[in-house]
């Protein structure tokens, strides 16, 4: 059989459709951005809130103080929608540039994680679907999680919604866990005894913020990108990855609004947003969160009636792709997972066995 007649493999076929299906959810991703500056400043709603001053909240995590009421709410939203754009930048061109790793999948390369956004629509999904699943879960045993209270104005909810990503990653995630990555890296780095020394230590400290991946990799430390995940952070990364992620939780309970089976699913999600934020960058976390607070806000039925019925169908669509998407990521993970196990244990059972000892004659 010639070359170009041979069937293809599942796991070409397997790669191919990712592609497809990223391509897809990534294209939903811009497009709900730039429908959310029409949603904010093409209606006429929109533009009567734009203009009302933006009651700008001065808080610690979920613990809110006093109101500054100095910012017009358009501006307000005009600078956070350029700084999601900017984060969707970044993640196209770091580790690796979006169109590398998309060429590389093509060509049957299995390293679907060397950019976050080819990524993120599996990460994503899959930490949906997680979290739909304990939601679910605990709602049989009489466990609630509660809805935050929005404002009834869906311009208000949407900002309000638009501007906690922003915060609170940078509150539960960049701050803390970007300090002890600085830590690490720093301790790391005192071995550089070039001229430029004190140079290079102050440049490893704000790229462990802004991207701890190549801070690590600048100080010779072991980065995901060359070890993987599990070899790829230290102990010490891993604890504070689950001591965020589980603040990140309790926190929620803290709010107005929540119940107690909130914890558990904001912990998972909080997780994956801390491996994510050592793994590729500041943006990583941000981008997540505004996937569950952001896009998802153009998901409900009563928006999208009351604003732009058109699309309705398109994200209804989309939004079955993802969960579906989300179901076929943790049965990757689980297989790969038992791979991967059950090849060091063969490994460990096909090792040749050592000749005795034996005296000199």
């Amino acid at each position: 059989m010639a070359a170009s007649e041979r069937p293809l493999s599942f796991k070409t076929v397997a790669l191919v459709s990712y592609c497809i299906v990223t391509l897809i959810i990534v294209a939903s991703f811009l497009f709900v951005h730039l429908l959310s500056f029409g949603f904010f400043f093409f209606t006429s709603s929109g533009l009567a809130f734009s203009t009302l001053p933006f009651h700008f909240p001065v808080f610690v995590f979920f613990f809110f103080g006093d109101y500054s009421p100095f910012f017009r709410a358009g501006d307000v939203f005009t600078v956070i929608w350029v700084i999601y754009a900017v984060c969707f930048v970044a993640a196209w061109r770091w580790r690796q540039s979006f169109h590398g790793v998309l060429k590389k999948a093509l060509s049957g390369a299995r390293d679907v994680f060397g950019n976050f956004l080819f990524s993120m629509p599996l990460l994503s999904s899959t930490a949906l679907t997680a979290a739909v699943a304990i939601i679910y879960s605990q709602r049989a045993f009489g466990v609630g999680t509660g809805e935050p209270p929005l404002p009834s104005n869906a311009h208000e909810a949407f900002l309000q919604l638009a501007v906690s990503p922003l915060f609170e990653e940078f509150g539960f995630r960049i701050v803390p866990v970007g300090l002890v990555v600085v830590i690490f890296v720093l301790a790391a780095g005192k071995s550089l005894k070039s001229s430029s020394a004190s140079g290079s230590r102050l440049k490893l400290f704000f790229l462990a913020f802004i991207y701890p991946e190549g801070a690590k990799k600048m100080a010779g430390l072991p980065t995901v990108g060359e070890r993987g995940l599990l070899r790829g952070l230290s102990s010490l990364e891993w604890f504070i990855v689950v001591v965020s992620a589980t603040v990140f939780g309790l926190a929620h309970v803290l709010s107005p609004g929540w119940e107690i089976g909130k914890i558990t699913s904001a912990s998972v999600q909080g997780f994956f947003f801390a491996v994510a934020y050592i793994a590729y960058g500041f943006e990583a976390p941000i981008l997540l969160h505004w996937f569950f607070n952001y896009y998802f806000y153009f998901f409900d039925q009563a928006v999208a009636e009351s604003f732009f019925p058109g699309a309705i169908n398109l994200l209804s669509d989309i939004e079955l792709l993802m969960l579906v998407l989300g179901v076929a990521g943790w049965i990757y993970f689980v297989w790969e997972g038992l791979r991967r196990v059950l090849g060091r244990k063969k490994k460990t059972r096909e090792q040749p066995a050592l000749p005795p000892l034996t005296s000199p004659s």
